[in-house]
């Protein structure tokens, strides 16, 4: 038990995990239960406990899961419990989608199920999480690796608070992801607010700059002509190419468009 969260010890039982016999984990999964919330919020501990998540039977996990009912959002405000969070939402989603690509609607259902507690304690305070340090961590995982009903959810969330989360300094890696692992109607939604916006103050914002070069890189051939055609608008006129976050922008519009 104190090897678990030792700044040496936690990687003996880690390979453990990774290496041990059936009888080995069954047993490192009995010191873990109940004792799990308590651990993701150690420096060392939350180590112990991602791999677990990793590495235990998928019967063994439900039990282990249910322990973070009611605390969520203090894992995810903690600076090492969002990282439990976080592979929470990867290994059950990875899980469910691999269910799914086998034919097994019902295994995928359960996996995905395991962690739709999380899911609902972060759809409910959306713009907080998206602009926590980090809470728009895990929220981008849940736009990486949930399944798409899931994923839905969190989209339609998100678009709430689109114009609020695009020049905000975590909550613009939100939007980049919706971006990226978004629908069509998510990359019109944001393309609206920055033409509707004014093209040039949002790329020369560091941060809205980040979201205008991924709207060019994962934007349909219309959407990225619609971002070309605003800047031209404007880049000769003031010089803005050559100026904070512009710079890149016109760059990579450039480049975009020659591929």
């Amino acid at each position: 038990r104190r090897l678990r969260n030792d700044v040496f010890g936690n990687y003996v039982v880690q390979k453990l995990l990774d290496h041990g016999t059936s009888e080995m984990k069954a047993s490192l999964r009995d010191t873990l239960t109940g004792e799990m919330l308590t651990l993701s919020l150690q420096m060392y501990g939350c180590r112990v406990v991602q791999k677990a998540l990793e590495t235990l039977d998928d019967d063994d996990l439900p039990g282990l899961l249910a322990e973070f009912h009611q605390n969520v959002l203090a894992c995810i405000h903690d600076q090492n419990g969002n990282h439990v969070m976080q592979k929470c939402i990867e290994v059950m989603s990875v899980k469910a989608k691999a269910a799914n690509a086998s034919g097994d609607v019902q295994k995928e259902l359960f996996c995905s199920g395991q962690i739709q507690f999380i899911i609902d304690d972060v759809m409910g305070n959306v713009p907080g999480l998206s602009c926590h340090p980090y809470g728009c961590r895990v929220l981008q995982r849940i736009l990486e690796h949930c399944v798409d009903p899931q994923k839905t959810v969190a989209l339609d969330e998100i678009s709430r608070c689109h114009r609020l989360l695009l020049d905000d300094q975590y909550g613009n890696y939100v939007i980049q992801h919706v971006l990226q692992f978004g629908r069509h109607c998510d990359r019109e939604s944001i393309l609206h607010i920055v033409i509707e916006g004014g093209l040039l103050p949002l790329s020369r914002q560091k941060f809205a700059s980040n979201v205008v070069e991924k709207l060019l890189k994962y934007g349909t051939p219309e959407q990225r002509n619609a971002v070309v055609r605003e800047m031209l608008k404007v880049v000769d006129e003031d010089g803005s190419g050559e100026h904070g976050g512009g710079t890149s922008v016109v760059i990579l519009m450039v480049r975009e468009q020659r591929n």
